[in-house]
């Protein structure tokens, strides 16, 4: 990249030129792995030009995971929150839950980071990941609980409990649609089963 074009940036482009490489590379070299020399070699800047943005390692991660969190929410919040979500709490459920495997093809970097991220116990990040959970829970639930009181859906478990065993196996079913060419119909189909014998709703004939 030529001198002439990098200066053409003001902060804030250069800011966000610099996080989205950093999606890209901490996508390919994981969170514990991608630094500032990475990113500057994905951007053609100099090393220091990233310190000057992200002051510390720390602050890198930050930022990308703070990213992928907003990322995430405002997708849950793009479902639940619209108008008649709650009157059909199931399509809304699997509406949120298809757009989710969905974004492994259209946003495989965030996915994947995010993967990585739901996977991960490190005292750094995890404490972290467990507060974003309890955010997309904050959001669904309501949504389930909808369909609880109206009878749409009938469990033994609390709303909040249903939530979150739905949102853990988000994560072994986004997996699978990384492998050589994934069977996409099947998992759609197994996300939806699945819901249905969680949510206790029998299958329309």
């Amino acid at each position: 990249m030529s001198t002439s074009l990098r200066t053409r940036l003001n902060p804030e482009q250069r800011k966000q030129q610099l996080l989205d490489a950093a999606i890209l590379v901490f996508a390919r070299r994981g969170l514990g792995r991608a630094a500032h020399a990475d990113i500057a070699e994905e951007t053609g800047v100099s090393v220091p030009t990233v310190f000057n943005y992200f002051k510390t390692r720390e602050d890198l991660v930050d930022a990308v995971l703070g990213h992928i969190e907003a990322f995430f929410i405002d997708d849950a919040i793009k479902f639940h929150h619209q108008s008649g979500a709650k009157d059909n709490p199931l399509m809304t459920m699997q509406s949120h839950s298809f757009s989710f495997l969905e974004k492994a093809k259209s946003e495989p970097d965030k996915v994947k980071i995010w993967l990585e991220w739901s996977a991960s116990v490190r005292e750094d990040t995890w404490p972290r990941y467990m507060d974003f959970q309890e955010k997309i829970l904050d959001i669904i639930e309501p949504t389930i609980q909808a369909g609880l009181d109206s009878g749409q859906m009938k469990a033994q478990l609390n709303a909040r409990e249903l939530g979150r065993i739905i949102f853990g196996q988000a994560h072994p079913v986004t997996l699978a649609t990384f492998a050589p060419n994934p069977p996409i119909s099947d998992m759609v189909r197994f996300v939806q089963l699945g819901m249905y014998a969680l949510l206790g709703i029998q299958e329309p004939v």
